[in-house]
């Protein structure tokens, strides 16, 4: 610190912008995509519990809820998919999570996997190899 910002008015300062980073966010986010399917084919894909869990992994989810709206256009139906963590996130985290979970279903519905980098060739030695 320097000799001007020294003070405890700067270290109270500094404190507050610490804890702002660091304080938990909302627990429930929801995001909405269209998606070029039947309303019974994106139920189908949500019920399943193997591609249900697939959509959401790594995503610490206590519940999750599907809603399928009417036609927007030529763009599919508007599916909103609704996450409640199972613990806090930092931030905008929480949407960015049903941001990802909500891309994942799109992308199983339209193309009937979800994308992945695993086993993508890169420089690194150990690109390829599956986890163990």
């Amino acid at each position: 610190m320097s000799a001007r910002s020294s003070g405890p008015r700067a270290v109270v300062s500094k404190a507050r912008e610490v804890i702002a980073k660091a304080r938990p966010g909302a627990t429930e986010g929801r995001r909405s995509l269209p998606i070029r399917r039947s309303p019974e084919e994106i139920r189908a894909y949500w019920d399943d519990p193997q591609l249900r869990s697939a959509v959401l992994r790594d995503i610490p989810v206590a519940d999750a809820s599907l809603e399928v709206g009417g036609d927007d256009r030529d763009w599919g139906r508007t599916t909103t998919l609704t996450l409640r963590l199972s613990a806090p996130v930092p931030g905008m985290a929480t949407q960015t999570l049903a941001g990802k979970a909500v891309r994942r279903l799109k992308a199983l519905c339209e193309t009937g996997e979800i994308p992945s980098s695993d086993f993508n060739p890169s420089a690194r030695a150990d690109a390829g190899e599956a986890d163990a």
